[in-house]
């Protein structure tokens, strides 16, 4: 073998070590990123879940506030009132409840 077919050799030795170095880099940075995109993936999954879990809760507030609201529609007050008062504090009396409702 010439000197010339020796650094040839040697040139495409050279080569080959350094695309086989360069493969393992990839497939550790591909397996890393595989990683990664499963952890992303996760996530979103949770919040997904996490925001459908909060807009079921959202409506059964609702839902819950409605209920009171219809409720409180159909109350009857009772009001037990002392006798011996005058007439216009009774009034004053009713019409300070009516306010508050």
């Amino acid at each position: 073998m010439s000197s010339e077919e020796r650094g040839r050799a040697s040139y495409l030795d050279l080569l080959i070590s350094t695309l086989m170095e360069h493969e393992k880099s990839l497939n550790t940075i591909v397996e890393k990123l595989e990683e990664v995109s499963q952890s992303l993936r996760e996530a979103v999954e949770r919040l997904e879940v996490e925001k459908r879990e909060a807009s079921m809760k959202e409506a059964i507030v609702e839902k819950r506030g409605e209920e009171r609201v219809s409720s409180e529609q159909d109350t009857l007050t009772y009001i037990r009132l002392k006798l011996g008062r005058k007439t216009e504090d009774i009034i004053k009396i009713i019409e300070s409840l009516k306010k508050e409702e």
